[in-house]
């Protein structure tokens, strides 16, 4: 099983999540606050008229996906579409399968 470069945590659904909300709460640079990064918001603003969504752009993405490599020592692919991912409950849904199919299993 993949370890989290924090302390050889496993990498489990829980700490994909806790560190998806809080490396987006780092990379909006505190726009939003890590209580309101719910699961089920889209990540990026698709529809104008969807005023709830967490806000990230392209490079926001790009900074996320590269601080999860490090933080939870996966590697996801470069050609990575986010809206295949919309949410951070897809995106720790993908990583977990990923690392599945990396043989090395997420509970």
């Amino acid at each position: 099983m993949p370890q989290s470069r924090e302390a050889n945590v496993p990498v489990t659904e829980d700490v994909i999540r806790e560190a998806l909300r809080e490396e987006i709460v780092r990379v909006k640079q505190g726009a939003v606050a890590l209580a309101d990064v719910q699961d089920h918001l889209p990540l990026f603003d698709v529809n104008e008229d969807d005023a709830e969504n967490l806000g990230l752009d392209s490079l926001d993405a790009l900074e996320l996906a590269v601080a999860i490599e490090e933080r939870l020592s996966v590697q996801l692919p470069n050609d990575l579409d986010f809206k295949e991912v919309p949410t951070i409950e897809h995106l720790v849904a993908y990583i977990a399968r990923l690392s599945q199919r990396d043989g090395a299993g997420v509970p």
